[in-house]
């Protein structure tokens, strides 16, 4: 099985480990990657590297540095089509984007017997302005099936008209570089509140300040891993309530460095707001926290429900006091948090390792070209239904126990 990737932000073996656990699981796939020269990942300059399990193809961006509207130098992917004769076409791009239209293009010209899949994200619907509406019409149309994050995710393709297999197959983890934290208890332990990602609006920073300002009498610290523009507000939301001491910003650090941080944590929170423009697609750093046996809160965001399931709580988004009686409940009841930790582990190990991720991945390649229709029970991850706030955390909290 011939399959090339193009993703642009596979640049290391790190931002890898889809595509290294797919060949190391299923040596019968012959992968090549196409990556850009260089990206910005998480407010950090990253260079892309080779591979030792497969070969990768770096090509320079062109046209702008915004993810949906640069190109790729057109060369070296021609010379990755014409040299590898992919089976299939794994495409890591919005359809609406310009490097989906221009690999579509190229795959036209240098490999129209190519079956084409697409790894979609986007979970806002939006109905886009010329040209950006044909490209999307038209990506729709050549690709043979989609893969998807999250159920989310495949409502906002299904409601655009895509009829053709769509698949849930989630991001995963390292198991072994996320490895589980000991949940030993020190009665004297002052618990770690964590916070990773960017400080963006809408990642819901100001919601997270508010309800620390709530738990002023509670003893608790807040690590804080990366960087943004709301991040000035936040501190000046703990300062007026002389509270920042209690605060600690490691400021944007690259990816490989992230594994470490969840070791000082007790509870990890996302507390991300729906806005026109954000709508949380997945929750990769839920992920990295329950593989580390950290307990977690998440709020109602797009997929944040759909991916803590039973393991952890969740609260209405936007909604400081709620966050604040989750975090009172996890910061004062050790059992309720180690449980939460322990059933996160499993629940990652079960659906959100990167070995599950590459069977998952291997199956829908298989199913796609064998031109079958794409098993849901198959490939999906084991997903909790949609239930009222307080049901949810109850719910969790009962079965963690």
């Amino acid at each position: 099985m011939r399959v090339l990737r193009v993703a642009h932000a596979s640049l290391t073996p790190a931002l890898r480990e889809r595509e290294r656990a797919l060949v190391r699981l299923h040596p019968e796939v012959d992968l090549e990657v196409v990556t850009v020269e260089r990206w910005r990942e998480a407010e950090v300059e990253v260079d892309a590297l080779a591979d030792d399990l497969f070969r990768v193809t770096i090509a320079q961006p062109r046209l702008s540095k915004h993810i949906q509207l640069f190109a790729y130098d057109p060369r070296p992917i021609i010379s990755a089509l014409r040299r590898h004769r992919p089976h299939l076409i794994d495409l890591n791009h919005e359809p609406y984007s310009i490097a989906c239209a221009e690999i579509l293009t190229l795959c036209n010209w240098y490999a129209p017997q190519a079956v084409i899949v697409i790894q979609a994200c986007q979970n806002i619907f939006r109905n886009y302005p010329m040209p950006f509406n044909l490209l999307e019409r038209r990506a729709l149309k050549r690709a043979a099936a989609a893969h998807v994050c999250s159920e989310t995710v495949r409502e906002v393709l299904v409601r655009k008209g895509f009829k053709k297999p769509v698949a849930i197959v989630p991001f995963g983890v390292n198991l072994q570089t996320f490895s589980s934290r000991a949940l030993v208890h020190d009665a004297h332990e002052t618990p770690t509140i964590g916070f990773v990602g960017r400080m963006l609006p809408g990642k819901g920073l100001t919601i997270l300040a508010q309800a620390l300002t709530q738990l002023s009498s509670e003893k608790w610290n807040v690590l804080l891993v990366g960087d943004g523009p709301d991040r000035d507000l936040f501190e000046k939301t703990l300062a007026e309530h002389g509270l920042l001491d209690r605060a600690r910003f490691t400021g944007a650090i690259p990816y490989e460095k992230v594994p470490e941080f969840y070791q000082e944590m007790n509870v990890l929170v996302m507390p991300t707001e729906t806005t026109e423009r954000i709508r949380e697609q997945f929750g990769r750093v839920l992920v990295e926290a329950m593989a580390s046996n950290v307990a977690v809160i998440g709020s109602t965001c797009g997929a944040i429900p759909e991916v803590i399931g039973n393991a952890g709580l969740v609260f209405a988004e936007g909604d400081a006091t709620a966050l604040a009686e989750a975090l009172r409940r996890m910061l004062c009841d050790t059992a309720l948090r180690e449980r939460c930790a322990i059933r996160g582990r499993k629940r990652v190990e079960e659906n959100f390792s990167w070995e599950v991720v590459a069977r998952k991945t291997f199956e829908f390649f298989q199913q796609v070209l064998a031109g079958r229709s794409v098993s849901d029970s198959n490939l999906d991850f084991e997903r909790q239904p949609r239930t009222q706030v307080r049901a949810v955390s109850r719910e969790s909290e009962n079965a963690a126990a």
